[in-house]
């Protein structure tokens, strides 16, 4: 059986990528100035990445500007990276106590978190700097430059000891090392790339990562509605996507359930956000899926 806790937020942009990868910084989703820090973004970049507190702002704003050039998603365009989503889900403290080292006399494997879609790795250092050993925590990402980006982003590629798996979830050879050995998967901003059948099929594969036992969790944020539809963005005229309400969603997990013999149990919450950046709580939708 299954659980998931979620809320989606109603927005306008998505991280769709942007057809012919334009640069062009004349969009709704890139911001001129740099928002206010978060607070625990800030330590983190000051007290794990010993960066001086008045290089920052001006290191944050490099690093976007390089990254916005390699693919101008939204999440870069709008600082969307210097929010810790993660560690503002309704999941964290039970993450946190799935994911802590194992006694000395347990038997079995330790657990492990596969952050899908990473970016560059920011709740990966989060989860690392809350205490969780780098051995429990694998990420995963498109962009190869984004991982390096967080690197240098984080100054820590010397010291970190994080695997990043590169390559594209719906590609059967990316991430079939890990099949059946993922305790946890963490997909921000990430379903919602894809129309429904997409997201039944990207999260059918998800489930191939999950280890076959009570408990393990799928945790998340996405872009959603409080009318559920699909719609071609103006971001990707490719393809669709589709915003989910709480029970849409619910209905899309009993599909994936369908599909792989599981049964979850969907917990979703629908908040309302701003449309550009991040909002004032440097929070975004959080949902949350953990089978049982």
């Amino acid at each position: 059986m299954a659980e998931a806790v979620a809320t989606s937020s109603h927005e306008t942009a998505s991280d769709a990528p942007v057809p012919g990868t334009t640069h062009s910084k004349n969009v709704p989703w890139y911001t001129e100035e740099l928002p206010k820090i978060p607070e625990e973004t800030r330590k983190l970049l000051e007290e794990y990445s010993h960066i001086p507190p008045d290089e920052v702002e001006k290191h944050v704003i490099d690093i976007r500007e390089r990254a916005w050039v390699v693919h101008p998603y939204p999440c870069i365009g709008g600082y969307r990276f210097l929010e810790l989503s993660l560690s503002h889900n309704p999941a964290w403290p039970r993450i946190l106590s799935l994911l802590k080292p194992p006694s000395p006399s347990a038997s079995s494997s330790p657990p492990l978190l596969l952050d899908l879609g990473c970016c560059f790795g920011q709740d990966i250092r989060s989860l690392i700097r809350a205490g969780i050993p780098p051995s429990h925590l694998k990420g995963a990402e498109l962009e190869a430059a984004f991982v390096d980006l967080g690197y240098e982003l984080f100054r820590d590629k010397a010291t970190l000891g994080v695997e990043f798996l590169t390559g594209d979830v719906l590609s059967d050879s990316s991430f079939s090392s890990l099949y059946g050995k993922v305790s946890i998967v963490h997909a921000a901003a990430f379903l919602h790339l894809w129309p429904w059948d997409g997201q039944v099929d990207v999260a059918t594969r998800i489930v191939r990562l999950l280890r076959d036992e009570v408990g393990v969790m799928v945790v998340g944020r996405q872009v959603g509605s409080i009318k559920p539809h699909e719609k071609m963005h103006e971001t990707n005229r490719s393809r669709g996507m589709y915003k989910h309400d709480p029970v849409t969603f619910e209905r899309m997990w009993e599909e994936v359930g369908s599909k792989t013999g599981t049964k979850w149990e969907v917990r979703a919450t629908l908040d309302e956000v701003g449309t550009g950046g991040m909002d004032g709580k440097g929070e975004r939708g959080k949902w949350a899926g953990d089978p049982r």
